[in-house]
């Protein structure tokens, strides 16, 4: 019986990373031209109707590379666990397609500051206005790019303290012709050392430990403009019942911490900062919270 189990559960599974693999093969063929057999093309198109019928329909040529990025980098990342499980935790990827496809889940983050905008005033306003955003933990920078691409009277500076992900940070930004918008720094949280310079500060939750984010909330605050907002990303809650605990280990294996949403705003609240709220994007939840004068 539990062979049975453990069968009916792998078969199940595998017939879902089937499915993406689909999605990226169509993906790959589109963006390299690659030349399929005609009975393969119409079964990868027969796959993806059952999938979500249009699924690839009115999507730009950039938005169907940006997905085909996240997905090699979910196999890869999913290939390293299964073949290294007592890798310490942490952030050490240097694999070029690992680190560029984690960065481009983040350029959809500014459809949730919109979101947010389009509620809270206060925050609507500060994004009309000139300003600078602080993108901790940069990676490969799509998220300062698409900060700097969508609020042309913002500037960016992006930290992170990972050299590989800075090197190909680099090079994204400049083919993006960003280099006058975005300042790029090798540098940790914790030698932050700004004051009243920033109005937006983003902190990729999952990828920072507790600890970290915990001694460093008045470090930010110091960092921020009177009023300036703080933007925390969560991964937003599973559906499955083992979901959670995927959510924990993700976060964990990438040496942060799985926040629960009445956890992280408790903390801030207790920090000193106002006007806290959450809001869902696919995949993820935000929290955003205004900093106060210290």
């Amino acid at each position: 019986m539990s062979d049975a189990k453990l069968m009916k559960a792998v078969h199940e599974l595998c017939a879902s990373m089937d499915a993406l693999a689909v999605i990226g093969a169509e993906l790959r063929c589109r963006r390299d031209g690659l030349p399929v057999s005609p009975g393969v093309r119409h079964l990868i198109e027969q796959v993806i109707r059952g999938v979500e019928p249009d699924l690839l329909a009115d999507t730009t040529a950039e938005q169907q590379a940006t997905a085909l990025g996240i997905i090699d980098s979910f196999f890869r990342q999913a290939a390293d666990l299964l073949e290294h499980p007592g890798r310490a935790p942490g952030w050490s990827y240097d694999d070029p397609v690992v680190i560029d496809g984690q960065g481009m889940t983040s350029r959809a983050f500014v459809r949730a500051f919109e979101a947010a905008a389009a509620t809270t005033p206060a925050f609507a306003a500060t994004l009309a206005r000139p300003g600078v955003f602080l993108d901790v933990g940069a990676g490969a920078g799509w998220l300062a790019i698409e900060v700097a691409r969508r609020w042309a009277n913002w500037t960016v500076v992006a930290i992170d303290r990972w050299a590989p992900a800075l090197e190909l940070a680099h090079r994204n930004i400049a083919a993006a012709q960003m280099q006058d918008r975005i300042a790029l720094r090798r540098q940790d949280l914790d030698a932050l050392d700004d004051r009243g310079v920033f109005s937006l500060v983003w902190l990729p939750g999952p990828f920072l430990a507790a600890d970290a984010v915990r001694r460093n909330l008045d470090r930010l605050r110091r960092a921020s403009i009177p009023g300036g907002w703080l933007v925390f990303s969560l991964f937003a809650p599973e559906r499955t019942h083992w979901g959670e605990a995927l959510r924990t280990l993700k976060a964990v294996r990438n040496g942060g911490h799985s926040w629960k949403r009445e956890e992280l705003e408790t903390m801030l609240a207790d920090c000193g900062f106002a006007s806290i709220s959450s809001f869902s994007l696919a995949g993820s939840t935000i929290t955003i919270a205004r900093s106060q004068p210290i």
